[in-house]
Formats: C-alpha cells, sequence, structure tokens
C-alpha cells in the first residue's frame, strides 16, 4: 500500500470510529484531523469534506463487506454448511458494528445517503440470498419443494427489519445472536420433530367435516 492510500485509509478508521460514537452532524472537520494529529490542510488534501469522507467511507466498507463475503463462497476446503455458517457468523459481527448515532443521524441530515445505503443492502442482500439458496438446493441441503420467492422474501424481510440498528437496540441478544436467530427459524424451522410430525399428520379439513356431521 501507498503512503498516500495509508494516509487515506487512517482517515477513514479515524473518521469512522468518531463517528460511530459522536454522530455524523457533531463530528468537524477540525476534530477528525485533531484526532490523527494531522493538518486540516492535509485532511483537504484527501477529502473536500465531511459528505466526501462519509461517502468514500460507506463505499469502501460496502466493498469490503462484499469481498469477504465472496472470498468465504470461494474457499474450497469448506463445505456448503461450513461456508453457511461462516458467512453467519460474519454478518453477525458486521451488524455488530451498526450502533451508536450515527445511522439515526445520517437518516436525518442526509437521507440521499441513507437512501443510497439501504438501497445497496436491499439489492445485494437479494442478490446474496438468491444465490445462497440456489447453492442450498443443489447441495441437498434445502429442500426443493418449498417456494424459493416466498422463502426469499420471508428472509430479506428479517435481514431488514431485525439487523438495523434501531431494532437491535431494543433486543436483549446480540446481533450475532440475532442472526443466529433468523436463520434457525427460517432454514431449520421452530417445530420439534415431534411437533413437525404431529403438524403434518394433522388434517383440519377431516375434524372439519367430523364437526359439521
Amino acid at each position: 500500500m501507498s503512503e498516500e492510500n495509508e494516509i487515506k485509509e487512517r482517515i477513514l478508521n479515524k473518521a469512522e470510529e468518531m463517528f460511530l460514537q459522536y454522530g455524523f452532524s457533531k463530528v468537524t472537520m477540525d476534530e477528525i484531523a485533531s484526532g490523527l494529529g494531522m493538518s486540516k490542510k492535509t485532511l483537504y488534501k484527501f477529502f473536500s469534506g465531511k459528505e466526501n469522507l462519509v461517502r468514500e467511507l460507506i463505499k469502501n466498507r460496502q466493498c469490503e463487506t462484499e469481498n469477504n463475503i465472496n472470498l468465504i463462497w470461494a474457499d474450497k476446503e469448506l463445505d456448503f454448511v461450513g461456508k453457511l455458517r461462516k458467512m453467519m457468523n460474519y454478518i453477525g459481527k458486521q451488524s455488530s458494528k451498526i450502533k451508536g448515532p450515527l445511522f439515526d443521524d445520517l437518516r436525518k441530515s442526509m437521507p440521499e445517503i441513507w437512501t443510497e445505503v439501504h438501497d445497496f443492502k436491499k439489492i445485494k442482500g437479494l442478490e446474496k440470498a438468491t444465490e445462497l439458496f440456489k447453492k442450498g438446493i443443489e447441495n441437498h441441503v434445502f429442500r426443493e419443494d418449498v417456494a424459493q420467492d416466498m422463502v426469499l422474501l420471508i428472509y430479506t424481510s428479517a435481514i431488514q427489519s431485525i439487523m438495523n440498528h434501531e431494532t437491535l437496540a431494543q433486543l436483549p441478544i446480540s446481533a450475532n445472536q440475532a442472526i443466529e436467530a433468523i436463520f434457525t427459524v427460517i432454514f431449520e424451522g421452530i417445530l420439534t420433530e415431534e411437533g413437525r410430525h404431529k403438524y403434518i399428520s394433522y388434517q383440519p379439513d377431516d375434524n372439519n367435516n367430523k364437526e359439521n356431521n
């Protein structure tokens, strides 16, 4: 990595740390420069302002997340279930970073950036979920007789509704535990073996007919 890229990465890391702790609107370029021990002139050499900085920060983190997930799926040492487990852990860790006032602040003060972030998560989430479901069927881990579109809708809706700062703050569990619960309910189900057997064997139409006779 070149010296300029190293400096740029240092700036992004410090800005992310301060934004997560204090929010976007309450952190100034002066404070970021001071936290880095550099002059404001040097900071402005790399970023024209806070908006430019936060856009670059979000773009970098999105690319980093996508690249890491792709690396997990490309790992030939892991079978499908191993990749699934590793991906779950990674998503949980990434979601645990979504904390503090930054995201509420961005939504209120820079709604256009918040919308871009939300749209990216929605599009990429659906893309990765579709790939996940397809590979699960190919590897005989997921059932073929369940409507794929419905599973994808339930999965992406659960991820977007639960794996966010506002919801996670209200839950008595960690982000890792939340993602684990989502995967367990959707891909494993909440019925016990006994409960599953009873559910499958139960015939509501027959019972209704008996009651009506």
